[in-house]
């Protein structure tokens, strides 16, 4: 079987799962190979008489366009035919509006073989945020033959099954690791609209604390948010996560992640049975604080025992005793799966 993962370029979610399950691929010995240009191939192969859906373009940009990728997107089809499955590497919702990427178009060109997602999290899992992305006409689950998410609870848990696994996500093969601390230093995560006063209240205490902060603003190389990352002993989350690729690497670089709300990593609570934006059970890697006399009181607490040696490593473990499936990733939920569609 061989296995085309269709992706974006670009320092984004969709390469870095891409990677993740290129990695995983190989270590199942399956011949796989990511396609950085597939999902701009996706985005143009939408007929011209349909208007495009959240991205705004003139139907003379949009032919331009096509014109101008016309014959590297037939040498790019053309490879992609010789492929017997393909994995679209995505976000909810982008992978289910209608008129943004045409996967019906797609699936037509490629000989009507195996389309599969892997997504930030499972449609169906997220009932509230599915209900406020996508529209009536927008495309569902069943749109893919099978899909594929880091963890099988988002708004809710529910097992998988038939359409659906949680296969983790693979962060070992970017090479983050816990390593000795330079110093105290505290990572905020970028200001989102509607949840700016938990950020102020973040930076108010920081500064009365006088800890080195770093609030993440702009835009930034991959290589450059991550070494922040293996820079902080601490990561203050500043608005909710269906999943949380911050957190994960946060994790892998031994750095402690703060939250006021034990909801806010959605994908990271344990109990059996969270509801939707409901209470969620933690490990001790996650430092949750009730108020801002709380937040002083758990930083205080943490930097005066934080050994800039040990204690990376000791973060380090408890989250992958917890969660192993979000660093190396559940080789074996990946093997079931794509056994469905030839044995590998």
């Amino acid at each position: 079987m061989r296995i085309a993962i269709l992706s974006r370029p670009g320092d984004c979610f969709p390469n870095i799962i891409s990677q993740g399950l290129n990695h995983m691929l190989e270590q199942l010995g399956v011949d796989s190979k990511i396609f950085y240009d597939a999902i701009p191939l996706l985005m143009r192969l939408l007929p011209l008489n349909k208007k495009p859906a959240h991205w705004e373009s003139s139907y003379h940009y949009r032919l331009r366009n096509k014109l101008m990728h016309r014959s590297p997107d037939r040498e790019l089809l053309t490879e992609l035919k010789s492929y017997d499955l393909f994995v679209l590497s995505e976000c909810v919702p982008n992978a289910f509006w209608r008129n943004y990427l045409d996967i019906e178009t797609f699936r037509h060109h490629v000989g009507n073989k195996p389309i599969l997602s892997y997504l930030d999290a499972y449609l169906e899992n997220a009932p509230l945020h599915k209900k406020m992305w996508l529209k009536a006409d927008d495309y569902n689950a069943t749109r893919f033959d099978y899909n594929f998410c880091p963890s099988s609870v988002t708004e809710i848990r529910n097992e998988p099954n038939s359409n659906w696994s949680a296969i983790g996500i693979n962060l070992a093969v970017s090479g983050l690791q816990p390593a000795v601390k330079s110093g105290f230093t505290a990572v905020l995560d970028f200001s989102q609209e509607g949840y700016e006063s938990y950020r102020e209240q973040q930076t108010r205490v920081l500064k009365k604390l006088g800890v080195r902060t770093i609030a993440l603003e702009g835009r930034y190389t991959i290589q450059d948010i991550r070494k922040i990352y293996g820079e902080a002993a601490v990561f203050f989350m500043s608005f909710p996560e269906t999943f949380g690729i911050p957190i994960a690497e946060c994790f892998s670089c031994g750095t402690f992640v703060f939250t006021p709300e034990t909801s806010w990593p959605m994908s990271w609570r344990l109990n059996k049975e969270p509801l939707p934006w409901g209470h969620g059970e933690l490990p001790d890697c996650f430092a949750v604080y009730q108020s801002e006399e709380d937040l002083i009181r758990q930083l205080k607490h943490i930097m005066d025992t934080y050994d800039p040696a040990k204690t990376p490593h000791a973060v380090f473990n408890t989250f992958t005793d917890y969660y192993d499936r979000f660093y190396h990733g559940d080789l074996d939920a990946l093997r079931v799966a794509l056994n469905r569609f030839g044995k590998i």
